[in-house]
């Protein structure tokens, strides 16, 4: 998001083909993406394994060894959810490789590739929805999920793009002095400041 709806609109030029942005920053971005997927991919895995310890009352050693997990990953809501987030996570990787593999060869095809990531971000964050203390809701289940959703979404955003921004600013800002790095930060502050408020 921080991508696509911030740093493209401020900062984006039509001089650097692959991404809007400098190769530099677009580097530190790929990277923050590839970082963010190899963690939660991990924490998916590390989920699954949690949840069939807690369903099966035993250790990692016997889930692992003894397939429990399949079980739960197969024949579980929780484990339907984890196929989800793992589909998602999937989609979210082989984005990023389309826009490694299109970088040199269609550059204009690299912002498509990121934007979609943020699509399938949404989806992955609403598998966490469906199986959170919202579905259990006596009184309109969807509505409390559809909550839960939002709010995970923006939560998000907020603090996704917090990180965000500690991990690239610096790259970005870089060439720039005091006064020129004031100036090239306030309009993305500002930005992402009206996005967090709303």
């Amino acid at each position: 998001v921080l991508y696509a709806y911030i740093l493209v609109p401020i900062w984006g030029s039509k001089k650097y083909a692959a991404g809007l942005l400098p190769p530099r920053l677009m580097r530190r971005i790929s990277l923050t993406v590839v970082t963010a997927v190899s963690v939660a991919f991990a924490a998916n895995v590390l989920a699954l394994l949690q949840q069939t310890m807690i369903f099966f009352s035993v250790d990692a050693v016997t889930a692992i060894t003894g397939g429990l997990w399949q079980v739960v990953r197969i024949g579980s809501r929780s484990g339907d959810m984890w196929n989800a987030r793992a589909f998602f996570l999937l989609l979210i990787a082989l984005a990023q490789f389309g826009a490694w593999y299109y970088w040199q060869r269609k550059p204009r095809f690299v912002r498509s590739f990121l934007t979609a990531q943020v699509w399938a971000a949404a989806l992955l964050i609403g598998t966490q929805a469906v199986n959170s203390h919202a579905a259990g809701a006596l009184v309109w289940p969807w509505v409390a999920v559809t909550n839960h959703w939002l709010h995970a979404l923006a939560v998000a955003f907020w603090v996704g793009g917090i990180a965000a921004l500690v991990l690239i600013l610096p790259v970005a800002l870089a060439p720039y002095a005091d006064e020129a790095r004031w100036q090239a930060l306030r309009p993305v502050i500002r930005r992402f400041s009206r996005y967090v408020l709303g």
